[in-house]
C-alpha cells in the first residue's frame, strides 16, 4: 500500500534541468544542475562538490540557456538536504 506524502510547498514546481552557477560561502564557484524550480526556490542536484549545509546562504546565477542576456545574481538559503542534493529558497533582494 502506497502512502501519499503531503506536499507542504505553496508553489508549483517545474521539473527542468538547467545549469546554475553557484557561489558558495567560501567564494568557490561551481556549476550545478537543477532538478526543479519554482517562484520561491530551486532544487540543485548533488555533484562531486561538497554542498553547503542547511542554513548557508549561497548565490545563484542562471547560465544563458534561456537566452535572456545577463542573468541576475540571486541570494538563496539552503533549507533542506537529502541524498540527491539541496533545496534552496530565494531570498528577498535589497
Amino acid at each position: 500500500m502506497n502512502k501519499k506524502v503531503d506536499n507542504k510547498r505553496s508553489d508549483n514546481r517545474l521539473d527542468i534541468n538547467l545549469t546554475i552557477e553557484v557561489t558558495l560561502p567560501s567564494g568557490q564557484k561551481a556549476q550545478l544542475s537543477t532538478r526543479n524550480i519554482s517562484t520561491t526556490g530551486v532544487y540543485l542536484q548533488r555533484s562531486d562538490l561538497d554542498l553547503p549545509p542547511v542554513g548557508s546562504v549561497i548565490q545563484l546565477k542562471l547560465n544563458h540557456e534561456l537566452g535572456f542576456g545577463d542573468a541576475p545574481i540571486v541570494n538563496a538559503k539552503v533549507v533542506r538536504e537529502d541524498e540527491g542534493g539541496i533545496g534552496v529558497q530565494f531570498l528577498e533582494q535589497d
